[in-house]
This record gives C-alpha cells, structure tokens and sequence, in this order.
C-alpha cells in the first residue's frame, strides 16, 4: 500500500513537471527549467525503488536481458535442502570438490560408496608426485646439450628443497570448472577470501559487470571453450577457488618437481629434468609461440609434453599461479627491488616466445590482483592432508555430516 502511494505521488510531480516544461516553454524559460529538474526528480527516485524492489533485476545500459543469462550458461549441480546432509555429499562430487569430503574431518562419515567415487575421483584428477629433493633456480642456465658436470652445479651452488608427497591437479583448472564455483556464490562467500584482499573482489568482474574471470561475459564463459583453461583470474581468485574445492595452489618446489622430475643417483647426485619431457626444446609438445593457434586450447591437448607423472601442461599454454611470491628467496642478494609484492607464475603460455622462459626451472611473477589473458592455474593437496583409508568403524554417520568451514582448510 504504501509502495502504491509513492508510485502515484511521483506520477502526479511528473505530471506537474511536464506542464511546468510546457507552459515555461511558450511563456517563461524559469518555470521550463524547474520542470526540467522536478523531471529528473522523479526519474532518479523511480530508479532507486527499482533497485530497492525485491527480485527486481538491476539496470543496466549497456547490456541486454539476453546477456544477463546467456543461453549457453550450463546446468549446475543441485543445491541439497538444508538438512539433507547426503545430498550435500552428492552436490560436492559433482562440484569437483572431493579432496573437501577427502579431509578427516568429513571422509569419516562418508558412506562406503560416497567414500570410494570421491577416491576414485581424486585418482582421475590428480597425480601422485612423490617426496624428495629438487633444485631451484639456476638449472634453467644449464646447457641444451645435457646435463651440467657435478663440479659445474656445485660452482653454481644450487638451492634444494625437500618436497613432501602431494597430489597435483593433472590439468589446468578449466572454464567448466570454475564455474561451479561462480555460480554456487563463491565470489560472495568472505571464507573464501584473504581479509586484506576483500575489498579488491567487488573489481573481479567479467565483461558485463558480472562476478567472474575478466574475459567472460554474463557471468558465463565462451561455449567453445569449456574445456580450456579458466583466464583472466587473479592471483586471489585462484586461491579463493583452491579453498572452496579443499585444494590450495602448489609451491615453487612442488610445481618445479613435478615437471622436472628430479631422480637421486648417488649422494650429492641428481638428474632434474630441463622440460616435462627431457632435456631438449620441443614445440610440437607445447602449445607456445608458433606451435598453437595462438590461444588456449583444451587442457587434455598436447599430450606429448605430459610429466613422468602424468602431468598435462605444465609448460605452455597458460601460465600457472604460484603459492608463493617473487622474486625468488634469493634475488636480494642480487639486488633485485620490486615496489608492489609480486605473486609466482611459472610455465609459459601460448604467447611465450623465448624458449628459456618455458621451462621447468624458469619463475616470472605478477601482482596478486593482476587478471592477464594468459594466466590461469592448478590446484594441489599435501597426502598428508587426506584420508585416503579407513577403519571398519568409519562411515557409519554420513548423517551427521558437518559443513567443513572453508577457512579451516589450508592456505
């Protein structure tokens, strides 16, 4: 009723202004300029209803209803009733985010069956990269023609890092995938975000003013690109979708290992690989500069660049966020001074021209809110962190499932 009563008042000031618009136009140019700004009165608070109007869609000039909802926006998974702790279970498989249910936490309480797909999906979208050493740094400076002599490595002195086992995402995190996240409210849930970057999340926005990767339009991505990797996602929304799905992103080492495949021979003796697939650069098993379509393709193309552990990608096509920062540990020693922190990437992309820059051992970096057409990322989980076994007592209390809270999962 009282909704109704604005609607009239302000119908009957825009009556009044347009014959204040008439009259001042054939008698008196004040009365037509007082028309003029009661016109735009109304105008103004009509749209501030609008908006205040539960369901009403906000306004938009610039983009049609049609682009609001494009119609090749997929279907998502079914959002469980509150009490309906199974079909949470059920809504999270066919999210993607079984290493979630996989934390002790919840994996104790999952029924047999639930148990065994979220296992049997955590094989088929991950790579077991075992524990051991890796060195860091200065093996992107090492000859094509081999590997350099021991003397050679320790006059460069080498840093190496003890990885613990983990299990690595075997592709890029794809447009399909990320939208799961997008639409189940991932961009307004604040667990999912670090305190100080908060304030930065009301500028990741697609094309159309919708939350999401720069390039999307709709909150939707381009149809014939499902399959490829998600671009234009900061640093910050990697590590938001990482939480959300029980992941977090891979260090340095844990990514430069997995590519490298480093093997000891002897004490004091490795052999670290300079490319996922040997020593020598081969562009015909990466998507870079001159050996793709200049864009990304799908993550399971150029499956002969694939890791000893069954690693797709990881040189070429998108540039991969890090967990960590750059410069490397020790670049002040080298003099190195950056004004803004900077994030790890690491890979090379489909742009990449240089073939130093697209190996195992070369690191770049960009600022944590930086949303480049060619960066995108994967996931990875410590084994430590999941339950991969069970006794005879667990899995008998899937209806006493309890919400694991995002930020309890590890950065």
């Amino acid at each position: 009723m009282r909704t109704s009563k604005r609607y009239v008042i302000l119908a009957s000031i825009a009556l009044l202004a347009a014959l204040d618009m008439v009259l001042g136009w054939a008698v008196w140019p004040p009365v037509f300029v007082a028309g003029a700004v009661g016109l735009v009165y109304v105008l103004h608070r009509a749209a501030q209803a609008r908006r205040s109007t539960p369901g009403a869609k906000p306004l938009a000039s610039s983009q049609s209803p049609e682009e609001e909802v494009p119609a090749w926006a997929p279907a998502v998974a079914r959002k469980p009733a509150p009490n309906d702790p199974v079909g949470l279970i059920e809504t999270m498989l066919a999210q993607g985010r079984y290493a979630l249910l996989l934390r002790p936490q919840i994996a104790r309480t999952l029924g047999e069956d639930q148990f065994h797909r979220a296992l049997h999906a955590l094989s088929e979208g991950t790579a077991l990269v075992p524990e051991g050493e890796v060195i860091m740094g200065p093996m992107d400076q090492r000859p094509e023609d081999g590997a350099p002599e021991s003397d050679e490595l320790a006059a460069r002195a080498p840093r190496v890092v003890r990885v613990e086992p983990l299990f690595l995402d075997r592709y890029p995190v794809t447009n399909r995938q990320f939208y799961e996240f997008v639409a189940a409210g991932g961009y307004n849930d604040p667990a999912l975000w670090d305190g100080a970057m908060l304030p930065a999340v009301l500028d990741f926005v697609d094309q159309t003013g919708q939350p999401g990767p720069r390039l999307w339009k709709g909150g939707c991505y381009d149809p014939a690109k499902e399959d490829h990797a998600v671009v234009g996602v900061s640093w910050c929304e990697a590590t938001a979708y990482s939480r959300w799905v029980g992941k977090r992103l891979p260090t340095d080492a844990e990514w430069v290992k997995a590519g490298s495949w480093p093997v000891s021979l002897a004490v004091g003796s490795r052999s670290q690989r300079r490319y996922p697939w040997g020593d020598a650069m081969d562009r015909t098993r990466a998507n870079l500069w001159g050996s793709g379509p200049k864009g990304t393709v799908p993550v399971t193309a150029f499956a002969g660049g694939v890791s000893v552990g069954g690693v797709y990608q990881l040189i070429g096509n998108v540039w991969e966020w890090m967990r960590g920062s750059y410069p490397p540990p020790d670049a002040t020693e080298a003099g190195w001074i950056f004004e803004t922190p900077l994030k790890s990437i690491r890979g090379g992309a489909f742009d990449t021209y240089f073939d130093t820059q697209a190996t195992c051992q070369f690191q770049s970096g960009e600022t944590a809110i930086a949303r480049k057409h060619n960066i995108g990322f994967r996931c990875a989980v410590g084994v430590c962190d999941l339950l991969l076994a069970r006794s005879a007592e667990d899995g008998a209390a899937a209806a006493s499932i309890q919400v694991y809270l995002p930020e309890e999962v590890p950065a």
